[in-house]
């Protein structure tokens, strides 16, 4: 039976019935549906769990220098204070960045010059090792059963599945074919500025400390249609 987590009510049988006049009337190429990430696919409660990857990566930099302690998002890291660190984000969407922009800041000198490679590394360890704080199981296993489920009847009917999120596009590129089935090149998100270093042919894409991309609110459209 289509959609076995779903109970039986209106909305399966629109789901259902949405997908077969699309398989009747659209051609393939034109089968595209777009999923948000946090909340919609994965868990974000307590809290987002790329702030979790976040916060430990602040954590372990205080722990190499604590005199970065002096200031936050370091403090909070170093305290486990996820209220700053939920504030700041709840700032921003009252319209005061000035907790954000300190957070921002320091979250994009944590990766500066890494290789593409060595993130999506160290981000596969992160899922692969970290539990969520009340579930206590893998965030790997912290995904929606009906949605992913959703996403893997959609793709039997053909439609091509995309992630739009304000999450970052090199965290959660890496994980993203294993738990949805959909692969790296139909993840769009917030991302940093990369730069390429190399010489004869032979080089390596670096993360820059620079905002590329924030893929939040009327940001999404247009990166849906610059995609």
């Amino acid at each position: 039976m289509a959609l076995q987590s779903w109970q039986d009510g209106p909305t399966r049988s629109a789901i259902i019935e949405f997908v077969a006049r699309v398989s009747r009337e659209v051609d393939p190429v034109e089968r595209v549906a777009v999923f948000d990430n946090d909340g919609t696919l994965w868990c974000e409660k307590p809290m987002y769990i790329q702030l979790d990857f976040i916060v430990r990566r602040l954590a372990d930099k205080v722990a190499a220098d604590p005199s970065l302690a002096e200031g936050q998002p370091y403090l909070a890291a170093h305290n486990g204070d996820l209220q700053w660190f939920g504030g700041a984000i709840t700032k921003h969407y009252q319209g005061d960045d000035t907790d954000l922009k300190t957070l921002a800041a320091a979250v994009l000198s944590l990766h500066d010059s890494v290789k593409v490679e060595d993130h999506a590394a160290a981000v596969g360890t992160f899922f692969a090792e970290a539990m969520h704080p009340t579930l206590h199981r893998r965030y790997l296993e912290c995904t929606y059963a009906p949605m992913v489920e959703l996403l893997r009847y959609l793709a039997d009917h053909e439609f091509a599945c995309y992630i739009v999120s304000g999450g970052g596009r090199d965290f959660m590129r890496p994980v993203t074919s294993q738990i949805y089935g959909i692969p790296p090149e139909r993840v769009v998100g917030s991302a940093q500025g990369l730069k390429f270093v190399g010489a004869d042919g032979y080089g390596d894409l670096l993360l820059q400390p620079a905002l590329d991309i924030w893929d939040d609110g009327p940001e999404k459209p247009v990166r849906i249609w610059n995609r």
